[in-house]
């Protein structure tokens, strides 16, 4: 939130889905354009933010034609090198990407919280998400992922062309123990 503030606007949100973090962010006046391969879930956000411009694209097809000062990713869609250039693409100079992606090393450990590693090689993982709906009832999603070691966060980005600004972990956890990890990275 506090990058999409001081950001011009408006926001690129990769994989921007219905809006669980995008409708709270355009609640503190953050202008958002939202990128998403879904259509039930631009669909569903439609309703719910009808002045947001969202467009129905993969990351590794897009192509505004624009640059954003701020480019943000959550839930793990970067972790492909393909989709992370496509992202620094739409990078404006000094512009900053922000983005989230699955601890390797919370994997390794087994996982937690609803998420079962079922196999992991050191690079990749293939995971069981359980998600709880409003109802109450729960389903799993199945996921291969490739794994982005934290320890090669530096060469990794410079494949697409940008440096690393700052890597932490979620609040109050070490980094090698967060199930996630955060990487703030410009061109």
């Amino acid at each position: 939130l506090e990058l999409a503030q001081e950001a011009a606007p408006p926001v690129l949100y990769l994989g921007i889905g219905s809006g669980r973090l995008a409708s709270p962010m355009s609640g503190a006046g953050i202008e958002l354009v939202g990128v998403d391969s879904h259509p039930g879930m631009l669909e569903r956000l439609r309703g719910r933010l009808p002045r947001t411009e969202l467009i129905q694209s993969r990351i590794e097809d897009l192509e505004l034609g624009r640059r954003f000062d701020l480019v943000i990713a959550p839930s793990n869609i970067l972790y492909l090198v393909e989709r992370l250039r496509r992202a620094a693409d739409h990078l404006a100079d000094g512009g900053m990407l922000a983005f989230e992606l699955a601890n390797p090393h919370w994997l390794r450990a087994g996982g937690g919280d609803g998420v079962r590693v079922r196999a992991f090689d050191g690079n990749g993982a293939r995971l069981e998400v359980d998600y709880r709906l409003p109802d109450g009832r729960t389903i799993t999603q199945h996921a291969d992922v490739a794994i982005v070691w934290p320890e090669e966060m530096e060469n990794w980005l410079s494949a697409a062309g940008l440096r690393l600004q700052r890597m932490f972990g979620r609040p109050g956890a070490e980094l090698l123990e967060s199930p996630s990890f955060y990487i703030v990275a410009s061109r």
